[in-house]
Formats: structure tokens, C-alpha cells, sequence
């Protein structure tokens, strides 16, 4: 879609300032919400130009304003330009002052100089937000009209105080609600006192907020009871637009009632579904409001489908389809068949479901829900003796911006769900027209890497690291490779996300663990005693149930010995995996060594680490990088290496470049390192050679002679 276009939908933005850093901070902000924002250097002509362009909203900035014209007057004569009652104002004022006058003409809010950047460009998107739902009243009103007819919400403007001052118009035929019986009233006088007093709460909390507030409330007449929900926007310092709809008909549905015969949440099935979308979209754009489709997938489904029966993985739908309802907004609804509600979820493939919400106000609404969603899965599902870590990944598109049809934002979620699967630490993504490039690109590659697992062009190298104090190689870093035919060798940070996202990981996974085994056990047998291989693990492996399992059949399968083996888990993964401590301890059992890789950037308690079986710590690179000068990094360096030794902890040093690194390192305590400032990821069959050099150079001087190992090296290479 076009971006000039999905912006003139939204609106023109006026900015009347002569500051350039006012107008940048304002063009910036409102350019990232589709807006099209419109410079003016002063007021002059500002009503022409409004009867040709309909502001949606404006930025007055008050330096602009000539001598003989202040704020209020200013403000007073936007609010009577055409289409301008009810869009959003601010005032940018030159400093602090009292602003009861300003605010007393509707002004929408006030932010004052000198511009704190971040709060300013804050104010402008909760203008946006508000903007979006009051841009309904023009596109619903009748040309020429002053009230809103037939419209079946309700419009009014009401004071903190609960004094209704005014009725815009919809549900007029409403005889419980009596819409234009509440003009000139207080609600204090018509409802009775809890009502009352939760509304007057609500209008309070938007104006001390300036956010827009949400609320539900019951009202009844000789006996017949309806549900509304109230929306509250903002206009100024003691006036909100209050938007009642009436949400009887559509009865919600929770979690425990929606079960289907089979214990099954109960969705909408797939053409009810996408009928009831292209519903949604209509209306979403008749009313000017917005409108998300979130496609969700389960991750690791096919894994638990298989390992553990299609019984397991149904319950596992069932549950995840239970947990994203209760993650709702308040005024959301699971959608029936027959029902018309503002959020629906179906399932539309294996393990994928669709979420539509309606009646979005903001893209944080969205941000949200989505987070409640990733937040709920934190639990395991626990199904007979299975604790099951099961996560969920989020795309996301929005009407108008990422789609004009059901089926286009279908589409585009579903590729901002590809994006989530590969790179999203957040695990949820919002569209962007750029994801749908770097998707085509990943769609060739996929397939691309599935046939590289079938023919055999990925492959391992190994890193050494160097014990400082002997000099001999302590351990062998196990990396995957994948050399392409046309592209030369993969980067192993393009490799690993791509296999995550197609769940080739797993099988990827597994044949590094059995690889590395197999290729340990063969120079064990050839050569006698080397050091152990170590084995990164990714996130979605180590959160796998059959982890310890795998790994024990491994060593079984290839007969390597269990010390001679170290599986690689960052500090993250350790604190956001509650299974990590089970997990580590069952691998302890089986009696290979668990390594804290990337130490320092996840914060993890070192009380903690006391109560795991850690074998050692590698220092991040980051800290490790910029120790070749004295300074905050060598103290953290220093810091870690002491801490490690009191725990009785080995600690290594990756990333290793200089000679200076090394002798700062070693004069620390730090037990071994690696890097390239020793060698390379060497392939197998370089590794013996690497192995002896090292031992007969340490056998020899009893120092790190790295001239030395790589002369010899190099002459085992040309014999």
C-alpha cells in the first residue's frame, strides 16, 4: 500500500511554529502515526486552508502568534474553524504560567518550553490515539448536519464533575440510555449512586491521565437492564468526550463456558471467521476507527505432536486457546458463530490462531494484549507427568495501515508473524512494508537449508581454548557451519534464527549434539586423551522436554564419556526458562558439564549460581573487548574472574584479540580463553595438529608461545 496514500486517510496535522526543533519533533512524531503533517509559520490564512485540507489535528506553537494575538484567542479561533469543535489541540506554551484560560477554550492539552523531547513526543501520539476515534463524529455526521443520526453509539460532552454539557447525537431511539434527556444534566441526578459515582471516577482518571479510559457500565428502566461500554477522550482540562455503545446484545463469553464437546475452546470456525473480518473492516472504516488481526503461533507444536502423541497436542491448542481468552481486554469478546463482537479468535492452521481486535485506540492497546499473551505462557502446561514449556510468536497487522481487506491483513500478519519466529526478542512484531523483502528472502532460504540438512552441507569446526597456566588446548567450541554451494559459508547468525523459525532447529540441533560426540570419540580412540567438546544450545532447545534425554542417548549411541562433553547455555536463557534449573540438574546427572556462556549482560543472581552444578563462565565478549585499556570494562573483567574463582567456578574469556588481553587475563586469574588471536574455527581434520603443536610447545616452555604453535602448525600442515 501506498504510504502517501494510508496517510491522507488519516488525516493532515497542522504545525504552526516558527521553531525548527518544535516542527521537527512534531513532523517526526506525527509521521510515524501516517499522519501528513503540514508546516505554517504563523496563523495567517490557517482558515482557508482548513476548509480545503480538515486538519485532524494541530500543533500551535506560541511563539508563532503575532503581538497583538494571544493563546486563547488563538485557540478560540481554531475550535470555530470548520470540522475543528473536536480535534485535538496543543498548545506549545514559551513557559510555565496558569493556563486556565487556554484550557477553558478546549484547548486539548499544553506542553511547555524548553521541550523535553521524549514527553513531548509522548503527548503527540496520545493526541493521535485520541484523534483516531474523535475523527468518527465527522466521517458518521451528514454534510451540513449538526447531529449524528442514526448512529447507534452516543456521543456527549461531559465536566469532571459529571454535568453532561452537551449532546452530540446517536442512539436516539435508546429509551434506557435517554440520550437527549441527559443535556443539561448532572449524572449524579439520573442514575443511581454506584453508576454515577464509577463514571464521574472514570471521566476523572482520563483528564489526571490525559490518556483515553475505558469503562462498562449497567443501567436499567422499569425493569429492562442494558450494558454499555464508555469510551473517554480528552479534550481539554475539564471536558471529555464520552462515547457510549450499547454491548447487550453481545453476551461475553468466557474461557470456562466456550468448551465444545470434546473440552475443546470453543472458535469460530474459518469462513464465519474471515466473513466476520470483512464485517469488522467495513465498519472500521466507515467509523474511522482502528482495527488488528494478530496471527499467533505455537511454537515447538510439531516437536510435542511427535514425541508425545496427537492427544497431547490437542490439549496442548485447547490450553493455549484458553489462555490467549483470558488475556482480553475488558471490553473484548470471544466471537460466536452468530455473534458480531470486537475480538474473535479461531484457529486457521495447525497450530496457528488469528485474534481480531476491534475498537483500537492505540498501537499500545495492541502491544498490550500481545503481552499479556506472550506473559501468560510463562507457566508450563502441565498435562499427566508432562510440564510442557510451550511459547507463543506474534504478528501483527493493522486496518488502515497494513491492510484496506480481511485478506490483505491476513497476509501481512502472517508475515510479521515470520518476523517474530526469527528475530523477535519481544516475541510479537508489527508489520512493516520492509519485513515482506527480508520474508521473500527467508522463504528461498528455508528451503534452501532443508535441503542442506538432506545433503550434507553443513558441517562443524571447532574453536580451541587455551588453559592459561599450561598452555594446552582446555576444550574444543563445536560450531555449526553450513557451506553453500554458491554462497561460500553461511554466518552462523543467519543460520540459527532461520532454523528456529522453521522448527529445523531440532533437527539441526540434534545432529551438532551427535556430530560433536561422534567426532570427540574418534579422536578419543585415535589419540587418547583430548579435551571435552563443548555444544552451544539455542533457546528453543534447551526449553525441548527430551533435552536430557537426547543427550543421554547420544553419548550412549557414539560411547563418548560424559565428562567429555559441555553443553553451552547463555545467561539469559537461564533466567527466563523456569524449567532451567531442572533441566540443568538432570543434565548434571548424566555427568556433562554445563557452561554460562555471554556472562554478564543477563544480571542472574550469583546466589543463584551457588545452587547450580555450573562448570564455568564465560566472560562476554563486550566486557572482554575493551580490556586492553584501564577502565570500567577491566574492572568488571576482574570482578568476574574473583568472583568465579571464590565460587570455585572456571572462568573463560571469549573474543580474545590482543596479546595485551591475554596477559591482563592471565595476570587476573582467568582460567582459559579463546578467540582468533590463536586461531580460527578449524575443521576436524586440522584439529589434531592444532592439539600437539600446543602440547609440545606448553611441554617445552611451559609458557604461551603462540609464535611458536603457529610455526609448527604450519610445518605439520606441509608434512
Amino acid at each position: 500500500m501506498n504510504t502517501h496514500s494510508e496517510s491522507q486517510e488519516l488525516g493532515k496535522a497542522f504545525v504552526v511554529s516558527r521553531d525548527q526543533d518544535t516542527w521537527r519533533l512534531a513532523r517526526n512524531a506525527l509521521r510515524d502515526a501516517s499522519y501528513v503533517p503540514e508546516h505554517l509559520p504563523h496563523t495567517d490564512g490557517i482558515d482557508k486552508l482548513a476548509a480545503r485540507l480538515k486538519p485532524a489535528i494541530v500543533v500551535l506553537d506560541e511563539s508563532a502568534l503575532d503581538a497583538d494575538t494571544d493563546a486563547p484567542t488563538a485557540c478560540r479561533s481554531i475550535r470555530e474553524l470548520p470540522d475543528c469543535e473536536h480535534i485535538p489541540v496543543l498548545l506549545v506554551a514559551d513557559g510555565e504560567r496558569d493556563f486556565d484560560e487556554v484550557y477553558a477554550v478546549d484547548v486539548t492539552s499544553v506542553v511547555t518550553k524548553p521541550l523535553d523531547d521524549e514527553e513531548f513526543v509522548g503527548t503527540i501520539r496520545s493526541l493521535v490515539d485520541t484523534e483516531r476515534t474523535l475523527s468518527g463524529i465527522r466521517a458518521l455526521r451528514p454534510a451540513g448536519g449538526t447531529m449524528l443520526e442514526a448512529v447507534p453509539d452516543a456521543f456527549f460532552v461531559v465536566g469532571k464533575c459529571g454535568e453532561v454539557r452537551q449532546y452530540l447525537g446517536g442512539a436516539a431511539d435508546d429509551f434506557i440510555l435517554s440520550p437527549m434527556g441527559l443535556q443539561g444534566s448532572n449524572v449524579n441526578e439520573v442514575w443511581p449512586a454506584d453508576t454515577a459515582r464509577l463514571f464521574i471516577d472514570g471521566v476523572r482518571r482520563a483528564i489526571r491521565t490525559r490518556d483515553g479510559h475505558s469503562l462498562k457500565l449497567e443501567l436499567e428502566r422499569d425493569g429492562d437492564k442494558r450494558e454499555y461500554e464508555v469510551r473517554l477522550l480528552v479534550q481539554g482540562r475539564d471536558r471529555v468526550l464520552t462515547i457510549f455503545r450499547d454491548i447487550s446484545t453481545t453476551p461475553v463469553q468466557d474461557a470456562s463456558s466456550s468448551r465444545g464437546p470434546e473440552g475443546q475452546a470453543s472458535l469460530i470456525d474459518d469462513d464465519a471467521f474471515l466473513s466476520t473480518l470483512d464485517e469488522a473492516v467495513a465498519d472500521a472504516r466507515m467509523r474511522e476507527r482502528g482495527l488488528a488481526v494478530m496471527c499467533i503461533d505455537i511454537d515447538r507444536f510439531e516437536q510435542i505432536n511427535e514425541s508425545l502423541g496427537e492427544a497431547v497436542g490437542n490439549t496442548v491448542l485447547t490450553v493455549s486457546a484458553q489462555r490467549i481468552q483470558r488475556c482480553l481486554r475488558i471490553y473484548d469478546r470471544l466471537a460466536r458463530v452468530e455473534d458480531s463482537d470486537d475480538a474473535s479468535l479461531t484457529r486457521l492452521g495447525n497450530h496457528e490462531f488469528v485474534l481480531m481486535l476491534g475498537n483500537i485506540e492505540s498501537r499500545d492497546d495492541i502491544s498490550t494484549v500481545a503481552s499479556r499473551i506472550n506473559e501468560a505462557f510463562d507457566e508450563p502446561i502441565a498435562i499427566d507427568d508432562h510440564k510442557l514449556n510451550v511459547t507463543p510468536s506474534i504478528g501483527i497487522a493493522q486496518f488502515p495501515l497494513d491492510g484496506s481487506d480481511a485478506a490483505g491483513l491476513l497476509k501481512n500478519a502472517r508475515v510479521a508473524l515470520d518476523e517474530a519466529r526469527t528475530t523477535s526478542p519481544q516475541g510479537h512484531e508489527f508489520y512493516s512494508n520492509t519485513m515482506r523483502f527480508r520474508a521473500l528472502n527467508r522463504f528461498d532460504v528455508k528451503d534452501e537449508l532443508r535441503w542442506a540438512i538432506d545433503n550434507e552441507q553443513l558441517a562443524i569446526h571447532y574453536l580451541p581454548r587455551i588453559d592459561l597456566q599450561t598452555g594446552h588446548v582446555a576444550g574444543l567450541e563445536a560450531l555449526l557451519r553450513w557451506i553453500h554451494p554458491l554462497r561460500g559459508s553461511v554466518p552462523l547468525a543467519e543460520v540459527i534464527p532461520l532454523a528456529e523459525a522453521t522448527g529445523l532447529i531440532f533437527a539441526i540441533g540434534e545432529w551438532v549434539i551427535r556430530s560433536a560426540c561422534k567426532q570427540a570419540q574418534a579422536w578419543h580412540e585415535e589419540y587418547g586423551n583430548v579435551p571435552p567438546v563443548s555444544v552451544n544450545l539455542s533457546q528453543q532447545e534447551f526449553t525441548r522436554d527430551d533435552l536430557p534425554r537426547l543427550v543421554g542417548n547420544a553419548l550412549r549411541d557414539t560411547g563418548l564419556p560424559p565428562g567429555k562433553l559441555e553443553l553451552e547455555l547463555t545467561e539469559s536463557m537461564l533466567m527466563r526458562n523456569r524449567q532451567a534449573d531442572a533441566t540443568i540438574r538432570e543434565l548434571d546427572k548424566l555427568g556433562v558439564g554445563i557452561v554460562l556462556d555471554d556472562f554478564g549482560q543477563g544480571h542472574s543472581s550469583v546466589v543463584h549460581l551457588t545452587e547450580l552444578p555450573i562448570k564455568a563462565l564465560k566472560i562476554d565478549r563486550a566486557f572482554v573487548e575493551h580490556t586492553r585499556e584501564p577502565g570500567k570494562q577491566q574492572a568488571i573483567c576482574a570482578a568476574v574472574i574473583a568472583m568465579s574463582r571464590e565460587l570455585g567456578i572456571s572462568v573463560i574469556a571469549e573474543g580474545v584479540e590482543s596479546e595485551l588481553q591475554v596477559e591482563f587475563l592471565k595476570e587476573r586469574g582467568c582460567d582459559a580463553v579463546q578467540g582468533f588471536l590463536f586461531t580460527e574455527p578449524l575443521p576436524p581434520e586440522n584439529v589434531p595438529g592444532f592439539l600437539s603443536a600446543c602440547a609440545e610447545v606448553a611441554d617445552e616452555s611451559r609458557v604461551i608461545d603462540l609464535t611458536t604453535v603457529r610455526r609448527k602448525i604450519a610445518s605439520k600442515a606441509l608434512s
